[in-house]
């Protein structure tokens, strides 16, 4: 079975509301959800305060948590089909409608088997596949574990009416064989006041090591 993982990350980035679409290819996946059509038209953000408050937020379908804003829409879509979750500043009803910040998830639990290599491994190539497509301007590509999981980040700018900053997160559980993908996105002018946000969020997502 062919992986479905660049798939998966093709899906994911096709939600960021500017994103380039030379970054990834667009492949086709075995995934039901939509991909909406990106806008050339900056998503009204409203304002937040670096003491904003954060509180869980279930996603009872993968037992799974997560912190962010009380104000902040999410749509869990069906993880465990496919379906990417979105967590958003802007108040959304649908995938298909324009955010400029917030985050986006989703699971792939075959790539890694399809690849017969280890979910760590089968990531950190995902990574380094996306990160030489976004070019020069990607971070460096780093790795640490916590537990079960290997997570694997960097950066990359997109230009469009809005520049976006994205940070691309990678969880693989070697135990099961999970590959968690993350792609944050804010405004490229608001990277540096969103430090600490994102750095909370992005930590505060808490998966479970046995799915």
């Amino acid at each position: 079975m062919k992986s479905l993982a660049l798939g998966f990350l093709s899906l994911l980035l096709a939600h960021l509301p500017a994103l380039a679409t030379d970054i990834l290819p667009p492949v086709q996946t075995a995934s039901a959800t939509p991909t909406p059509s990106a806008t050339a038209t900056p998503a009204t953000s409203p304002s937040i305060s670096s003491s904003t408050t954060l509180i869980p937020r279930e996603i009872p379908e993968i037992h799974a948590t997560m912190l962010l804003p009380k104000e902040w829409t999410l749509l869990p879509g069906k993880l465990l089909e496919g379906d990417v979750l979105l967590a958003t500043r802007e108040k959304i009803t649908s995938e298909s409608d324009p955010w400029a910040t917030g985050l986006s998830m989703t699971i792939d639990r075959n790539g890694a088997k399809d690849s017969g290599q280890k979910a760590s491994d089968y990531a950190l190539a995902l990574a380094h596949q996306a990160s030489d497509k976004a070019g020069d301007e990607a971070s460096p590509i780093t790795e640490s574990q916590a537990g079960p999981f290997h997570r694997i980040r960097f950066e990359f700018p997109v230009a469009g009416d809005q520049p976006l900053l994205v940070t691309e997160v990678l969880e693989a559980n070697d135990s099961t064989g999970t590959l968690t993908v993350i792609l944050w996105q804010s405004p490229k002018e608001e990277a540096a006041k969103l430090h600490d946000l994102r750095e909370e969020i992005l930590a505060g997502i808490k998966l479970d090591p046995t799915q």
